[in-house]
Parts: C-alpha cells; structure tokens; sequence
C-alpha cells in the first residue's frame, strides 16, 4: 500500500504517553516504544526533494521510501539503496505488497519526467513500465501484483499485469475535456483504484480550478464520483483505500492548507465524515490507511502562514473516536505519518533535536497515541 506524501511543518508539544484508554503502562511503553524508530540513511547530506521517509510498509520490518533523494527500503532499521539505471537520478519508492513487490520512479539526471519501475528484493536492477517516462508518476502496488501509474496532467490512469497494460481508467466525461490526474490515492486488494481528479471552472481562464475523488471499481464497472460536503464545490484529495472500500483522504473550503479529515464509506450514499482534528491545529489531513483494520494516519497542521503559532504532528485515527496525537522525535519539531500497517505499525518522517528530517516507523502504533492539551 502506498501513502499520499504532504508538506512537514513541525510537532506539537508531547505532554504524555497517553492512549485513548488512558496513560500506557511501563511494559507497554518499554516494548513499543516510546515515540518513533529511526531508520539509517544513505550517506550524503539530506536533500529537500524526494523527502527523507518511509512511504509504504510491507511485511515484517520491510519499510519503503526516499533518502538522500534515492530510492530505498528498508530491514529493520537497515537501509538498500535500489539499483536503478541512472546513478545521479532523483529517485523514490512510493508502494509495496505482501510479496515484497515494490514500485516507484526514478528521473534521469537532467531531465523532467519521470520512469516508473517495479522492484524485489536482491534484483540486480529495476524494471521499467512500458510506455516511457512521463512528467510526475504516482505509484502503488496491490497483493495481486496489480501496479497503478499515473501521472499529473495526464488524462488516463494504467493498471499493470506482469508488466502489461491491463486496464486503463479514465476521467469521467461529466467533469469535462479539461478535466485531468491531480493525484492517485492508491489501489485495494479487489483493484479498486481512486484518485484526485482536477477540474478547470470554465470560464474562468483557468484560475479556477476544484478537486475531485473519483473510484474507479475493480469489477470493471464505471467510475464514480464521490459525493463532496456541503453538496459538492469543496476540493477534495483522497490519500488511500482500504479492502473494504474505506477511503480516507481530506476536505476543504476556503484557502488552501485548510485541511480537515475525511473518511468515505461504501457504498458511498453520503458525501461521508470527518473524524475531526486534534484540539491544538487548526488543520489535519489523512493521508495513508492500513489495508484491512482501517487505522489510519495522517499530519495534523498549521497554515504555512501561521507556522510561528505551532508546528506540524503526525496523527492516527483507529477507525472510531478521535484523531490522536503520535509522538515525535523532539519536542516542538516537525512529524507526518503517512503510512499505517496491518500489524500497528505507522511510518512517515520526523524531525530530530538537530533539525534532521529522518525516516520513521512507529511500532505498536496504537498503544502509542495520545490526546495533547490544548493549553
């Protein structure tokens, strides 16, 4: 599964290790914890873009993501580099399944588009998706080996069998000709596939523009565009899809960063739920879900122009309740989770005392949560 990446600002405070039941006792904290395991790094100064941080999560202690701007995984805290063909190209993993089948992009040095690619484990180097490099490449992978591909601007998303265009998924002709891929958000384990969809307002000259959640079903049958609060006109991002059909993604109305949660639901009747944000930010996205027990995470934010009243934390929804707090690697700096397991692992970037961005992964990540005070 793969998770959408967002923009990092800083962590709140962390008060307490402290669980939606309650403070978490000193064998829980000893085993799990507390706070977030740091993963190595490649060698080499960090690099802005493609952030430092896990993106995905496979099995066991397999992590997936970015350092040094390089594509990499990760065992336990060990970091591989993967072999991709251009040695000074930016590059990154971005899914994996339950196989270890991992997907990803590379960008040849001194160019501007990007070339997909799969990749296992030990594999002397990747393995490119036919039809070429394009300008932005969003990936993620299923345990059917079904990878999704698609590309911003462009009006088609892929979906790949052993190499092979399987599928090709296109925009729903009533968000109109110059409708076209802002995001993917991710495929499930039936081949369910969403995406962000971006629209142009005709006439307007192309300075209006809104975003849509679309769900193209695995059956084969036509896309849908889900229901949007307040009857439609919000701009809406979907960031993953769970095996039940759970979506979670994010809303808003108003200036951009306004972020708020949400969660849509099957059979998608309702333009769904936000499960809310944490009493100390103003804004909070979600931003990946775990395959099948429907934990999911997120950063919760300030507006960039209001990043002197607090700084950014990664979060997690259990599916129920409220959006709680994970801990970061310092106090008052920055953390995002973007990935979230079957077995209670969360994974994403923080910012250590030093001010490094470094790859996380946030074992029994439940047991970990907290709700911050607000004071």
């Amino acid at each position: 599964m793969r998770k959408m990446t967002a923009t990092m600002g800083a962590a709140a405070v962390l008060v307490g290790l402290v669980t939606a039941a309650g403070p978490a006792s000193a064998s829980a904290a000893t085993a799990c914890g507390p706070g977030p395991t740091v993963l190595r790094a490649l060698p080499g100064a960090e690099v802005a873009w493609p952030k430092e941080g896990v993106r995905a999560l496979g099995r066991g202690a397999l992590a997936v993501g970015s350092s040094r701007g390089k594509a990499v995984y990760w065992t336990g805290t060990t970091v591989h580099r993967v072999p991709v063909p251009d040695s000074r190209a930016e590059s990154e993993l971005l899914g994996v399944n339950a196989s270890g089948l991992m997907t990803g992009w590379y960008r040849p040095f001194g160019t501007t588009t990007q070339v997909g690619f799969t990749y296992r484990a030990g594999d002397a180097s990747v393995t490119e998706l036919p039809d070429g490099p394009r300008w932005g490449v969003e990936l993620d992978v299923n345990d059917s080996n079904r990878v999704v591909a698609g590309g911003y601007g462009g009006t088609a998303i892929r979906v790949y069998a052993d190499g092979v265009v399987e599928r090709t998924l296109t925009i729903p002709e009533e968000l109109g000709p110059d409708a076209y891929v802002y995001t993917v958000g991710g495929v499930n384990a039936r081949g369910d596939v969403v995406a962000t969809v971006q629209k142009v307002e005709p006439d307007t000259g192309g300075r209006v523009e809104f975003s849509y959640p679309v769900l193209w079903p695995g059956d084969g049958g036509p896309a849908r565009i889900l229901p949007q609060a307040a009857g439609g006109g919000n701009t809406s991002w979907v960031a993953g899809i769970a095996a039940d059909g759970t979506i979670v993604g994010s809303d808003w109305y108003g200036p951009g960063h306004e972020w708020t949660p949400w969660v849509w639901t099957a059979p998608y009747g309702t333009p769904g739920s936000s499960p809310g944000r944490l009493s100390t930010h103003p804004y909070a996205s979600l931003d990946g879900v775990s395959p099948t027990t429907g934990v999911a995470v997120g950063t919760a934010r300030f507006h960039p122009e209001e990043a002197v009243n607090g700084t950014d934390q990664a979060v997690l929804w259990p599916g129920s309740g409220p959006v709680l707090a994970l801990p970061g690697l310092a106090e008052g700096k920055a953390s995002e989770a973007v990935a979230a397991s079957d077995d209670d692992r969360a994974a994403g970037s923080a910012v250590n005392a030093s001010g490094q961005t470094r790859a996380v992964v946030w074992k029994c990540a439940t047991r970990q949560t907290y709700l911050p005070d607000p004071s």
